[in-house]
């Protein structure tokens, strides 16, 4: 790169965006995992005609959500998780299961586990036996524990419920990330002969399928799963990699945006697209997918870097130095590649080499002498050192020149002519 892209040097800028979309896709499983697709897929249905039949006015309020729910994943836009809360709990206060089950969906999706898990106790005291409420409390537990020990939940929950399909999805993706791709594929495979619904089999069997290296056949599990209607975004982001892995860059292009205009909120695309124009150096592209990231995880302190570094080389130094400012309080000042940005900012963006100096300085004790060596540290450090000593040495020529104009003006200067004698008084005689 030149100097005003190595500000972040791009391996270590794209292998932390890679870092980041990893960890969306676990922090976020319901809408980034194939196998984590619960009731935020859908909401659960209201209760048919009998003894647990609805009330004519919860009925309209449950048709209301459902409605609002529906309508969103229509105009594919980021779902407003608390809109539909408020949807979902003016049908639960009449005491509908299904209802507090979705405000606990609607919770999780604002990542509030902990209501979300009052709301599903809620659900399952009116209704003992409700196995997605159960199912879906026994997720949350397992969400921060260790494999082993979330493994050994949904064999519990399979033993209780040995026809749900969505658990074996669960377990099958702590198989994958195990590395043990066979049960993985066998247990997306039962769960389909169980229910022909559970769609989200189909991305799962494809990951197996790309980690095994065999990329026709992800791109057969592809085409039968566009048919069936599996998730559209994951399906286009796993044939997308597949396109990346046989060098068809235009159509892994293709699919990347069609997997993000798919499902505004599923980032992993997105998180692609930005590496990949930071790569071609397309600034503009790279700030307008570091901003559509932005928008829903406006935390994240390495896009506000990698924002930075469009706006930077996209001419725009000022706005730079504030995405850097943004990155390193989000990182609480542990962020060493926003100094060496800010310093290549001042530098070449602002022409002002004494600020840049100073955050070099920063960046060399975060990172240690030894790394700042193989930055592009220490040569924008002796640029600029040679442009302070260059503008001194000019400056200083600069005054010498002005004091030997004014001696030699001085020098060719007429001498003052005599003081005249006109009207001075006449001495006085002694």
């Amino acid at each position: 790169m030149t100097a005003p892209t190595r500000l972040l040097p791009l391996a270590s800028l794209l292998a932390l965006a890679a870092a980041c979309a990893s960890e969306k896709a676990a922090s976020r499983p319901a809408s980034e995992s194939p196998a984590a697709v619960a009731a935020q897929g859908a909401p659960a249905a209201a209760p048919g005609p009998g003894p647990a039949a609805l009330s004519p006015r919860a009925q309209r309020l449950f048709d209301e959500a459902a409605t609002a729910f529906d309508e969103q994943k229509k105009l594919k836009i980021p779902t407003d998780w608390v809109l539909l809360e408020r949807k979902w709990r003016a049908a639960a206060v009449e005491g509908v299961p299904e209802a507090w089950f979705n405000v606990g969906v609607s919770l999780e999706g604002q990542e509030k586990p902990a209501e979300a898990r009052a709301a599903y106790q809620t659900a399952l005291s009116l209704r003992p036996g409700m196995r997605e409420a159960a199912v879906n409390l026994a997720f949350l537990d397992s969400a921060s524990a260790p494999p082993r020990e979330a493994a050994h939940v949904y064999a519990d929950l399979l033993a209780r419920y040995p026809e749900d399909a969505l658990v074996r999805l669960r377990l099958a993706e702590i198989y994958r990330q195990a590395g043990q791709l066979d049960e993985a594929s066998g247990l997306a495979r039962e769960a389909l002969r169980r229910d022909p619904e559970a769609l989200a089999a189909y991305p799962l069997m494809m990951r197996v399928a790309l980690e095994r290296g065999n990329l026709d056949l992800v791109e057969l599990i592809g085409v039968r799963a566009r048919k069936l209607g599996a998730p559209e975004a994951e399906v286009s982001y796993l044939l997308a990699i597949t396109a990346e892995r046989r060098r068809d860059e235009p159509q892994a292009l293709s699919l990347y945006r069609k997997a993000a205009a798919a499902a505004p909120d599923f980032l992993a695309p997105r998180y692609r697209l930005l590496e990949l124009a930071l790569v071609a150096r397309s600034w503009e592209g790279a700030a307008d997918q570091a901003r559509s990231i932005l928008k829903l995880n406006p935390s994240d302190a390495r896009v506000h870097l990698a924002l930075g570094v469009a706006l930077r080389n996209g001419g725009k130094p000022e706005e730079a130095l504030a995405e850097y400012e943004r990155a390193l309080s989000l990182a609480g000042g542990k962020l060493p590649e926003a100094y060496l940005a800010r310093g290549v900012a001042y530098a070449k963006g602002l022409s002002r080499c004494e600020p840049a100096l100073v955050e070099l300085d920063r960046y060399e004790q975060a990172v240690g002498p030894t790394a700042a060596v193989e930055s592009p540290a220490p040569a924008l450090r002796r640029e600029c050192v040679q442009i302070i000593a260059s503008a001194k040495q000019a400056e200083e020529a600069a005054r010498q020149m002005q004091v030997e104009a004014e001696r030699a003006a001085a020098a060719k200067a007429p001498p003052p002519p005599p003081p005249s004698k006109e009207g001075t008084a006449p001495a006085e005689p002694r």
